[in-house]
């Protein structure tokens, strides 16, 4: 049984908002909003260096790269990745310099030197359609997986030759990998499954039942809990990462805004708030391995929830269908 007590430190969330082309920095302490930052067409997703001091967010719309100031809330460049489009994933690379990102065009994935704003490397096969990723720990190899169904590939990063791939297909919505660097979790929307793959092999380990439409995945810094969002059940599905058992289910149902309805900036009014629709999308595991938060479309609450217990800790509100969030 899980017995535990999410606690509330100082950090900031960074929320991306393409209704409005721009990022909401949240702290996570007064709850309230330091600043609205402008980013390119299209933000899709986010990127906190490995010092915590810039955030990375991927236009997908604009095929740019927004480099963000988190503790000025300010802009600092915009990298152009011409002739390469639609770029999705973001992931910083251990030296804190440079990232990868998945994009579509001539390569699947991208090296870009974010100081010089250039592109060092394209690795990969062409790509046609949207790809999501997960770095190895070692830094060696990029997991790659397609939302619109695919198999799933590991990629070398020295080279841009294929090291494994996975026997099955799967939708992947999501990937994230282990602490220890061993296991590959995925998300396989299509079939309502967790699955734990090997990370060296690309080899299938378990299928795990998950809740309705499985959308985000996120492993506690620990090791400990693998943590499920899903949609359309509203609830979060939390496993045990050594049993590979699911140990417990909480809903997202359970918290009712404070705030009342009002027009958000398309001028539309929410007349239904987390109590009564809530579409759990995102997940990130605090830092504390015993709570995270999670962002919610359409009513764009984000709650920081006790992962044993099942209880809001604080709730943060951002925009209408904010698109990703990360944490510093």
């Amino acid at each position: 049984m899980l017995t535990g007590q999410g606690v509330v430190r100082a950090g900031t969330l960074l929320v991306a908002e393409p209704g409005s082309n721009r990022l909401a920095i949240i702290d996570t302490t007064s709850g309230k909003r330091r600043a609205n930052v402008t980013s390119g067409d299209g933000p899709r997703d986010i990127a906190v260096s490995p010092d915590g001091r810039l955030a990375l967010v991927s236009n997908y719309a604009g095929g740019t790269l927004s480099v963000i100031d988190i503790a000025h809330g300010q802009s600092r460049s915009i990298i152009q990745l011409a002739p390469m489009s639609k770029p999705l994933s973001v992931r910083w690379l251990a030296d804190g310099k440079r990232a990868i990102v998945t994009v579509q065009g001539a390569a699947s994935v991208v090296i870009v030197d974010v100081t010089s704003g250039q592109m060092t490397a394209r690795l990969g096969p062409a790509a046609k359609v949207e790809r999501r990723a997960a770095l190895s720990k070692d830094g060696k190899f990029v997991f790659l997986a397609e939302p619109a169904g695919g198999k799933i590939i590991k990629l070398s990063l020295a080279n841009g030759e294929t090291a494994a791939v996975s026997e099955n297909p799967a939708q992947a919505q999501a990937i994230a990998i282990s602490p220890d660097g061993a296991r590959l979790w995925v998300i396989d929307r299509g079939e309502d499954l967790v699955k734990v793959l090997d990370s060296g092999t690309l080899e299938l380990i378990a299928n795990l039942d998950s809740g309705n439409l499985p959308m985000a995945v996120a492993i506690t810094p620990n090791g400990r809990f693998a943590l499920v969002s899903n949609t359309l059940s509203a609830d979060i599905s939390v496993y045990d990462t050594a049993t590979l058992e699911q140990a417990r289910v909480f809903s997202t149902r359970s918290v009712a805004s404070n705030e009342p309805a009002k027009p958000d900036e398309y001028g539309l009014l929410e007349p239904k708030r987390l109590a009564q629709i809530s579409i759990p999308v995102a997940i990130i595991a605090a830092e504390d391995g015993l709570s995270a938060f999670v962002m919610n479309n359409f009513s764009g609450e984000i709650i920081r929830f006790d992962i044993f217990s099942g209880a809001a800790l604080r709730t943060y509100q951002s925009s209408y269908k904010p698109s990703a969030m990360a944490y510093s």
